[in-house]
């Protein structure tokens, strides 16, 4: 079978072209001023002082260049790898904000921060500038080769075959450290998990006083991390070794070979330290270009990664239609079970939702309250029966346009750390006057006050700044801003006193355009409700209709 090669992010275009060719001639330097040295040594051994000066001066030019060329070709490595990276980047997070929900959670969020962040500075590192250093030191080792067949021919064969021996050993190794790698990046992703769960369960782990048993997981999984990395390290250190071997093996042959064709009176003083300084520009070549090499393949097994591939290899299906949401939202026979539990959540389920009518969702803890919003969002289908929109089944729809249809204000509301201003318009170009009335509409007037009205107000990492209520508050405000015509609270105004929820309950049960679907366990409910349901046993149960109107409970 075939093993399928990575692809190449190396993309050529003006760029690539324009450093590339930088890469290629900087190391033309190396050996001019290699040669230099052969004609400023002679000219001082023979005393021509008119020629030393002259070669003085074209040497201090050359010194000029070298420092130029490498400059331009170290600058121009890195603006192409910068933009390819960013390219790279931007294009992984449009697809991981493409997937739906039930596909994000196929992976953890650990994984993704790896990839997004660590993963591709290794790409920038070790591949794209890896590929021009790699370039820039292979063809300097050539060049210094070809400097030395001009000068010495048999000297420069002696010296190829010495060098070709460790560069096949690294690339060896470099193909051993593959599996290697992958290992490694395995490893990393579980221990970032470990850490990160560990810092998200901290209030858990004081309260609980487990503070030694984590220690010992953390442990345990620090352990496994760093026996796979030493064992890398190991293996880029044998590359190094033998990199070093090279070097000195090649002197040994460059100098000692040298000062035989001198002593024989077949070459001069000046040529042999020519050819002493183009063996450095082989040897230290060498040297990097192991490591290089290990790093560069390591770097292309991200390709290989399963989330690197899933988000790169298969554009994400577009199916689904636009539909309309004028007259209901129907559930039908609607059947749910989590895996590995017993008996479903939500059975044989049937209601309507209609278009402009406002619903109220009661039950006790673990009745199915939030599955039922989950298969609304669908979040989760349905193992049986079917939800429709205006007719259409809602699996069929484009989920971008059903989305822009609803908006749901959940119990734990998830803040950016950026202004209050963006967290309200989540980066949509509104007015301040727009956002200060949604604001005010969701209970913040007292906040607003208290911050001069400064809509610049850091919330903090995850609402650090601001309280429940407050978190609870401006998740209401992104639902009244965007006017959409279906509304999903999941015990939205829990966080709020008494007082302030029913005011903000009341202004959107008021708004006639709106479908209201709100998941509570509050016993006092706003007569604005068209209906007042109760979930029981997988089963709804009709406790209050009409607005106000009391009538015999009826399964659905």
């Amino acid at each position: 079978m075939i093993k399928k090669q990575p692809p190449s992010l190396i993309k050529v275009n003006y760029w690539f072209i324009l450093t590339l060719i930088i890469n290629l001639l900087a190391p033309l330097t190396n050996v001019a001023f290699a040669w230099s040295l052969k004609y400023l040594i002679d000219d001082g051994v023979q005393q021509r002082l008119h020629p030393l000066y002259r070669h003085l001066l074209i040497c201090l030019g050359i010194v000029m260049s070298f420092v130029i060329m490498h400059y331009l070709a170290q600058y121009l490595s890195n603006i192409y790898a910068d933009k390819q990276l960013q390219i790279c980047q931007v294009q992984l997070m449009r697809r991981i904000l493409h997937l739906d929900y039930v596909q994000f959670n196929h992976q953890a969020t650990t994984d993704y921060q790896q990839l997004l962040l660590k993963e591709t500075q290794q790409l920038g590192t070790d591949y794209f500038q890896g590929f021009f250093k790699i370039t820039r030191n292979g063809v300097l080792i050539i060049y210094a080769l070809l400097g030395m067949f001009c000068s010495e021919f048999w000297l420069a064969t002696l010296v190829l075959l010495t060098t070709a021996i460790p560069l096949v050993l690294s690339g060896k190794i470099a193909q051993r450290s593959e599996p290697q790698k992958t290992r490694v990046l395995e490893q990393e992703k579980i221990y970032s998990q470990k850490i990160r769960e560990i810092l998200s369960g901290y209030l858990t782990i004081k309260t609980y006083q487990v503070e030694t048993q984590l220690l010992k997981i953390y442990h345990r999984s620090l352990q496994k991390y760093s026996r796979e990395n030493c064992k890398l390290n190991n293996q880029e250190a044998a590359t190094a070794t033998i990199s070093e071997f090279s070097g000195l093996l090649v002197f040994l042959v460059a100098f000692g070979g040298g000062m035989l064709f001198t002593a024989q009176g077949y070459t001069t003083v000046g040529n042999v330290t020519a050819i002493v300084q183009l063996v450095n520009y082989v040897v230290l070549p060498i040297n990097e270009l192991g490591l290089l090499l290990t790093r560069f393949q390591s770097a292309r097994t991200i390709f290989q990664q399963p989330l690197w591939q899933q988000l790169t290899e298969s554009e994400t299906p577009t199916t689904g239609v636009k539909g309309t949401f004028h007259q209901d939202l129907e559930l039908q026979q609607v059947t749910f079970t989590y895996p590995q539990a017993q008996t479903p959540t939500l059975k044989n389920l049937t209601v309507r939702f209609i278009q402009g009518h406002k619903y109220a969702i009661t039950g006790p803890s673990g009745s199915g309250k939030t599955t039922l919003i989950q298969l609304l969002l669908r979040l989760r289908l349905p193992d049986k029966g079917i939800i429709r929109v205006d007719q259409t089944s809602l699996q069929s729809l484009d989920l971008t346009w059903w989305y822009a249809q609803l908006a749901v204000v959940q119990q734990n509301v998830f803040i950016f750390n950026t202004s209050l201003l963006n967290n309200v318009t989540l980066g949509r170009p509104y007015t301040d006057a727009q956002v200060h009335t949604a604001l005010l509409q969701a209970g913040l007037g007292d906040f607003l006050q208290k911050i001069n009205n400064d809509l610049t107000y850091p919330c903090g990492e995850n609402g650090h700044n601001l309280s429940g209520g407050q978190k609870q508050r401006i998740s209401l405000a992104r639902a009244l801003f965007q006017a959409k015509p279906l509304i999903l609270l999941d015990e939205a105004t829990s966080a709020l006193d008494a007082v302030t929820a029913q005011d903000v309950e009341t202004k959107i049960l008021q708004n006639p355009a709106v479908t209201v679907i709100a998941i509570t366990h509050q016993t006092s409910l706003s007569p604005l409700y068209d209906q007042v349901l109760q979930l029981t046993d997988g089963h709804l149960v009709l406790l209050r209709s009409h607005k106000g109107t009391s009538n015999k409970p009826e399964r659905n």
